[in-house]
């Protein structure tokens, strides 16, 4: 088939977006830099520079982000991050360097790995909108 030079070839397909349902994964290259907020329902890997804060489904750092604010389900940091973390499960490999607070359920730092900042953890997860309890078994008092 000829195109014309300002003809684009027609092959039927409309362009669209892929269905909302799936998760996608977004890669900032260590070549970019975004200002402002990113919010995604997928995951994201970055390596560039976001001067903002991000909030998404997993998120993976790599060596030189700058980021002010995570929240996630997950986060992997392997590179130097200042800044505040608030995530169900976090990894900081062995070349993470955290200068910020962490608010996680779960926490895994591998041997090498530097946090200079708070760590805090997060009650577990909510059934019907109410945290899960589990009742103190309660010693039976003196003379019963």
């Amino acid at each position: 088939m000829i195109f014309q030079a300002n003809q684009a070839p027609d092959d039927g397909a409309e362009k669209t977006a892929p269905p909302r349902g799936r998760v996608q994964h977004s890669i900032i290259s260590n070549d970019l830099t975004i200002t402002g907020d990113l919010i995604s329902d997928g995951d994201i890997t970055v390596h560039g520079i976001v001067e903002g804060s991000i909030k998404c489904r997993a998120l993976t750092l790599g060596e030189a982000p700058t980021i002010s604010k995570i929240e996630a389900e997950t986060v992997r940091i392997s590179g130097s991050f200042s800044g505040d973390v608030k995530a169900k499960q976090v990894v900081l490999t062995e070349t993470a360097h955290v200068t910020g607070d962490i608010m996680h359920e779960t926490l895994e730092v591998k041997p090498g790995a530097s946090i200079e900042g708070k760590l805090s953890r997060i009650k577990g997860a909510k059934t019907n909108g109410k945290d899960k309890v589990t009742p103190l078994k309660s010693e039976p008092a003196d003379g019963d």
